[in-house]
């Protein structure tokens, strides 16, 4: 935890851990910012993994809906934030720009999730298309477990009306599904800052961020973006409908696990490390 004294009424957005990568795609799919709430809850397994392992030693918790059933405010107090950083891939925007920030506020598993967010369940039937939210819902499977969870289809994860099994051990791979209500979703709007070259370079996540990012990250936060935080209506900036569905590599993770199928090799290990 940070020191306590960084907290008070001029820094209530406070940094005690910061995790940040690279959005290849950003499709209104993951993470998704509709409804109230900005959800990862697929593509990014190992961010997903990290902070919900994270939490459960620091907690001594067996799993995360005990903690979540024991201690609904632990999650929220532990002040993790999660900086989503625009890929060569989103043309337009000015390269590493903020696409969103936002504080893990809830962590759940996949059932959970499900059951507790309906409105995140994709719908993708007429008259829907893809410039309504829940065209691009990310709550599409029913359990935690790829061999028995049923993936919702059609959806951005779905091969049509189908499954897609490489997807589906992809996704539920990262074992959690990352909440937050308190966040910014900038979407192709954000201008470039200094700060973000900090952030991030390679693949993957970081979260070994030096004092200084973090410095940085928290004057934004209780500084220009303190406002954006606290209005619903501010929040998010989306037209949906620019990338309809989702392009995070993940059909290369299909075909990778269709390859490691073939030669004797699980698609869960495949999973696991990614």
């Amino acid at each position: 935890m940070a020191d306590d004294a960084r907290t008070g009424p001029a820094n209530p957005n406070r940094v005690d851990a910061l995790f940040s990568y690279v959005v290849a795609t950003d499709s209104g799919f993951a993470p998704n910012p509709f409804f109230g709430v900005c959800t990862l809850a697929c593509c990014k397994p190992a961010i997903r993994r990290a902070i919900g392992g994270r939490l459960l030693r620091q907690s001594g918790r067996a799993d995360i809906t005990e903690l979540r059933r024991s201690d609904p405010g632990y999650i929220r107090a532990q002040n993790i934030w999660v900086v989503g950083l625009a890929g060569v891939g989103l043309r337009g925007r000015p390269h590493r720009s903020v696409v969103f920030v936002m504080q893990v506020t809830d962590v759940l598993d996949f059932e959970s999730y499900h059951r507790e967010y309906p409105q995140k369940r994709p719908m993708r039937t007429p008259p829907a298309t893809s410039v309504d939210p829940a065209w691009h819902g990310d709550a599409i499977y029913t359990g935690n477990d790829p061999a028995t969870a049923r993936q919702l289809a059609p959806s951005a994860h779905s091969n049509g009306e189908a499954e897609d099994e490489g997807n589906k051990w992809h996704d539920l791979g990262g074992r959690y599904v990352l909440v937050s209500d308190h966040f910014v979703y900038f979407g192709p709007d954000a201008p470039y800052l200094p700060i973000e070259g900090k952030l991030h370079r390679g693949r993957g996540h970081r979260s070994n961020h030096g004092a200084e990012a973090i410095a940085e990250l928290e004057a934004l936060l209780n500084g220009e973006w303190a406002e954006l935080l606290d209005d619903p209506e501010r929040r998010v900036s989306f037209v949906a409908g620019d990338q309809p569905s989702c392009d995070c590599g993940c059909a290369t993770i299909h075909a990778d696990s269709d390859r490691h199928r073939s030669t004797g090799v699980g698609t869960r290990a495949l999973a696991t490390r990614l």
